[in-house]
């Protein structure tokens, strides 16, 4: 059996076998209990559950149902995505958007904005954790075939300048600014066929058949205009998991799993994982 000795400010923690390992009282009990994050400041308008698993924390935005201007790909470009595509102003109501910013430790080990952010509609407000959540029909939301191990709905990220916020001293202003320029590129940046070319497909292609309304951009546009709430009516494709369930989907695909210290040997394992044998 491990046996763990805590002598003034060092922990150590001896295997059966005889081998020791030591890591500092303040290091042990960092493990042990993290410190549990809080929001950093106010939170940006619209987060409406912070979600947090060992060293990640999700924020689940919510934008209410509206027409919004974005910048569509043409049907004439000659390019599909990146730099020469061309694009044009369509106005497209939009039911519940349901944004997931996925933070994690960065390359300085801060927490910062990941690049496995996800986004969501649905045809109601959240409620509750167990809200079902409809996949986005929207170019630049991509599929992965098969999905084990990658993100449902990932937000293509290719273009957020990471400089503006991984430097950021103040965890808050971090993770504002981080999760602001995610929302500029979903909603700002250009919905093109990045996805088709790069992933197995975009969610907006893969929704084309559920419903005549949002067969084409245009046809969407023209309903737009004399209806923007028929977006609350459209038979969205289900993902057939909750709110709940894709938030551990993202935390379990981080690996970032809840600390289980209940004995000993527990206590010997990690102190044996964060320090170096002696």
């Amino acid at each position: 059996m491990e046996t763990v000795t805590i002598k003034d400010a060092v922990a150590e923690a001896v295997s059966p076998e005889g081998q020791k390992a030591r890591i500092s009282v303040a290091d042990l009990v960092a493990k042990l209990a993290p410190p549990r994050l809080d929001s950093g400041g106010v939170l940006p308008d619209g987060v409406k559950v912070v979600l947090s698993r060992g060293p990640a924390t999700i924020w689940v935005h919510q934008t209410p149902p509206c027409v919004m201007s974005l910048k569509w790909i043409t049907a004439d470009s000659a390019v599909k995505f990146g730099r020469g595509t061309n694009y044009r102003t369509v106005r497209i109501a939009l039911p519940y958007l349901i944004v997931l910013g996925v933070f994690s430790p960065g390359e300085n080990g801060w927490l910062q904005l990941s690049q496995v952010n996800e986004c969501f509609f649905r045809t109601a407000p959240l409620e509750s954790l167990d809200d079902t959540l409809l996949y986005p029909a929207l170019l630049n939301a991509s599929k992965f075939q098969p999905q084990e191990g990658r993100p449902l709905a990932w937000i293509c990220t290719q273009f957020l300048d990471r400089r503006t916020f991984i430097g950021e001293p103040d965890t808050g202003k971090r993770m504002r600014l981080g999760f602001k320029g995610l929302m500029n590129c979903l909603l700002e940046t250009g919905f093109n066929y990045s996805s088709e070319h790069h992933e197995a497909s975009s969610w907006f292609t893969e929704s084309t058949m559920v419903d005549k309304r949002i067969a084409t951009v245009d046809k969407w546009q023209e309903v737009t205009a004399k209806d923007p709430l028929f977006v609350l009516e459209v038979p969205w494709l289900k993902t057939g998991l909750s709110l709940k369930q894709v938030a551990a989907r993202i935390f379990d695909n981080l690996k970032a799993s809840k600390a289980t210290v209940t004995s000993s040997r527990d206590v010997a394992r990690l102190i044996f994982n964060h320090s170096a044998k002696t």
